[in-house]
C-alpha cells in the first residue's frame, strides 16, 4: 500500500496511523449508535470532545443537526481545497 500524504516517510506514517484510528473510531460509533438507538454518539461536536471545553454545547437534537451541518461545510471546505 503507498500512501503518501506528506513526503517524510515519518509524519507520513503518522498521519496513517491517525487517519486509521479515526476511520476506527467511526466505525465502532456507528456500530455504537445502531446498537443503542443513540444518534448522539455520532454528533460531531460530541466526538471533538468539545463538552470537555463548552458544557452541554449544542447537546440537542438541534446539536445533532448543526453538527451534521458543520462537518459536511468541513467536508465540502476539504473537498474545495483538493480538486485539481
Amino acid at each position: 500500500m503507498k500512501i503518501e500524504i506528506v513526503k517524510n516517510k515519518y509524519v507520513n506514517s503518522l498521519f496513517l496511523l491517525m487517519l486509521f484510528s479515526a476511520i476506527i473510531h467511526m466505525i465502532i460509533l456507528f456500530f455504537i449508535a445502531i446498537w443503542t438507538g443513540n444518534l448522539y454518539v455520532l454528533n460531531y461536536f460530541n466526538i471533538l470532545s468539545i463538552s470537555y471545553f463548552i458544557p452541554n454545547f449544542l447537546n440537542s437534537f438541534f446539536g445533532d443537526v448543526v453538527s451534521f451541518l458543520f462537518a459536511l461545510l468541513i467536508y465540502v471546505i476539504i473537498l474545495k481545497m483538493n480538486k485539481e
